[in-house]
C-alpha cells in the first residue's frame, strides 16, 4: 500500500494529510479548551435572553415568568461529576434560597425526563424549583460549551454572574451581594 496518495493533492501521501488533519483538530481543541469559561458566558449586566424551554412534566416554561425573582441556573448532566458535586454545593445553600425567594432552575442537556427524575431521586437532591429538559436550544442560545455552568439573574431580570462552578461558600456570597443590590 506504499504510495497511496490522496487524489485531490499532488504528492501528498493520505498518511500525512490524515496526521495533518488529526494535528489541526487537536490544536483547535486544546485551544477552546484553554479558554475560561468567561470567554463563552453572557455578559455580566446584560439582560437575560427571552427562552423557554418543557418542564419534566412536558410543560412549557418561559424565563420571562421569573421576571422579578432572584435566580440561580444550574446547567449540567446526570453524568458529570463536577456538575452533581455543583448540585450538592447547591444543596447546601437551599435554606437560604428558600428564605430568600431564590428560585432554583435546573437545566439538564440532552437527557431523558426518565434518568434526571431518576438522578434527581437517586442522589438525594431536593428538587429545583424548575426542572428543564434541553436538546439543544437552550444549549445554544446560551453558548453552553462547558458544564456545569452557574448564572445568577438579578431581580431586573440582568445576568449578575455567569462562570464555572463554585463551591457553597463563594456562591452564597454572591448571592448575599445580589440580595443586596450590589452590582456586578
Amino acid at each position: 500500500m506504499a504510495g497511496l496518495s490522496c487524489p485531490w493533492t499532488e504528492n501528498q501521501p493520505l498518511g500525512g494529510l490524515m496526521l495533518k488533519l488529526k494535528l489541526t483538530t487537536t490544536v483547535v481543541l486544546l485551544l477552546l479548551l484553554s479558554l475560561p469559561a468567561s470567554v463563552l458566558a453572557l455578559k455580566v449586566g446584560d439582560p437575560f435572553p427571552p427562552l423557554s424551554g418543557t418542564t419534566l412534566d412536558g410543560k412549557e416554561f418561559n424565563f420571562n415568568d421569573l421576571k422579578g425573582e432572584l435566580i440561580l441556573l444550574k446547567i449540567g448532566t446526570t453524568w458529570c461529576p463536577t456538575c452533581d458535586q455543583q448540585s450538592k454545593e447547591i444543596e447546601k445553600l437551599r435554606g437560604f434560597m428558600i428564605e430568600n425567594k431564590i428560585k432554583l432552575v435546573e437545566i439538564f442537556i440532552n437527557e431523558s425526563k426518565g434518568t434526571i427524575r431518576k438522578f434527581l431521586g437517586k442522589h438525594g437532591h431536593q428538587a429545583p424549583d424548575v426542572v428543564l429538559t434541553d436538546r439543544g436550544k437552550i444549549g445554544r442560545a446560551l453558548n453552553v460549551y462547558i458544564i456545569p455552568r452557574v448564572i445568577l439573574i438579578d431581580k431586573d431580570f440582568r445576568v449578575y454572574r455567569d462562570a464555572d462552578p463554585l463551591p457553597s461558600y463563594l456562591l452564597k456570597q454572591e448571592l448575599v451581594n445580589m440580595l443586596a443590590g450590589k452590582r456586578y
